[in-house]
């Protein structure tokens, strides 16, 4: 092995993604994980804390919703999901500790007595009503938020990732602030396309104009090559209409010379011979005729047809007809679309998971406020469920 050259490092099915000799204990690698501490994080974040929290909260009666088994089935399938993310990208494979575990109680518990206060239970779409008290409470958690921010700010200089820890930051608040601009676009589509998504209407129409659209040439040709082959068809079917007929004779001449009674009865056989050949001489003619009338005989239009004998004019208003009624399973035939109006309402349990993922330095106030604000995000889906962040107005 030359001098330059690197020794693999083998990691086990347990530790993969796991960094042992890390100054920064992970904190500049995106992507950790170590099998043992997922589940112990999952264990805590999925099961553990929602369950205790409910037991507290049915036992002295806080505020929360009611729950029925699927919608506790509902949160435990999204909490996978989602504890799954946040443990992979938020270096939780290398920072989670009991101070981590110690803390998300401290933070799950003392959130739950502070929406306690009369004076808390408001929601941010509501801050223009909110009290004094409210104001007083809110504006503290902003600065503590802050003053933990800046120090989060300068371990990630320390350890060199601040290039991209802030943009991350950035991309991770996206999902807040664009839903600004789509509940933007939302109302713009509701009063300027009323029929849907532009785009959906283009490219259905451009595919109606491909189906029903044929060139002069080609509408020549078409009809040159369908007049060739019935040409072709009608000389087949005479042929062997007089080929059928030739051949009649023949037969019954063969039928006369092996018939032994040839004398008495001549006259009365040559009677009946003549009678049965002129029957068929007719069958024969008759098929022929009645071939060639079949032939002419006006037959239905194909869709190919029908759509080629339409004018331009006729083309379009057929376009727009199928236009009215694109196939939507959510839709009626002929119903109006389903296009609401929303209002903005950003939960608790979003703001402290998007948080979540910055606190991954290995210092103590770091796993101090991972388990605060992984607490606080426990209580908002525990207490009332993955809600959304955009809800439809009445």
């Amino acid at each position: 092995m030359g001098a330059n050259e690197t020794v693999p490092v083998y990691h086990s099915f347990v530790d993969g993604c796991y960094l042992h000799q890390d100054a920064y204990y992970g904190a500049a690698t995106l992507v950790s994980f170590h099998l043992v501490r997922y589940v112990l994080f999952t264990l805590m974040l999925v099961v553990v804390g929602p369950f205790t929290y409910r037991l507290i909260a049915a036992f002295f009666d806080l505020e929360r919703d009611f729950k029925s088994v699927v919608d506790h089935f509902d949160d435990v399938t999204s909490g996978l999901l989602y504890s799954y993310v946040v443990f992979t990208l938020g270096n939780y494979a290398h920072t989670f500790s009991w101070v981590t575990l110690v803390f998300y109680f401290v933070g799950l518990f003392c959130f739950c007595i502070l929406v306690e206060l009369p004076f808390m239970r408001v929601s941010l779409p509501g801050w223009r009503t909110w009290s004094i008290g409210a104001w007083v409470v809110n504006l503290a958690g902003v600065a503590l938020v802050l003053v933990a921010a800046g120090f989060h700010i300068r371990w990630a200089y320390l350890a060199g990732i601040l290039q991209w820890y802030l943009p991350l930051f950035v991309l991770a608040t996206a999902t807040v602030w664009s839903t600004t601009l789509v509940n933007r676009l939302q109302c713009y589509c509701i009063e300027k396309c009323p029929d849907g998504l532009g785009i959906e209407r283009r490219t259905r129409r451009a595919a109606l104009v491909l189906f029903t659209r044929r060139s002069a040439k080609a509408r020549r040709q078409y009809q040159e090559e369908q007049e060739t082959q019935l040409r072709q068809l009608r000389e087949r079917t005479g042929q062997y209409a007089i080929n059928a007929a030739a051949a009649t004779p023949s037969s019954l001449q063969m039928s006369d010379n092996g018939n032994d009674n040839g004398d008495a009865d001549l006259a009365d056989g040559t009677h009946v011979r003549r009678s049965s050949s002129q029957g068929i001489e007719d069958t024969s003619a008759g098929f022929a005729n009645a071939s060639r009338s079949l032939l002419n005989m006006p037959t239905e239009p194909t869709c190919r047809e029908r759509i080629d004998s339409l004018t331009h004019e006729q083309k379009n208003e057929l376009i727009e007809e199928k236009l009215k009624n694109l196939h939507y399973l959510n839709v009626q035939t002929n119903g109006p679309l389903p296009l609401y109006r929303y209002n903005l309402h950003l939960h608790h349990w979003q703001i402290f998971y998007i948080l979540a993922f910055f606190t991954r330095f290995d210092e103590f106030a770091s796993k101090m406020c991972a388990g605060v604000v992984l607490g606080i995000y426990t209580q908002g889906y525990a207490a009332y469920g993955f809600d959304p962040m955009m809800n439809r107005k009445d």
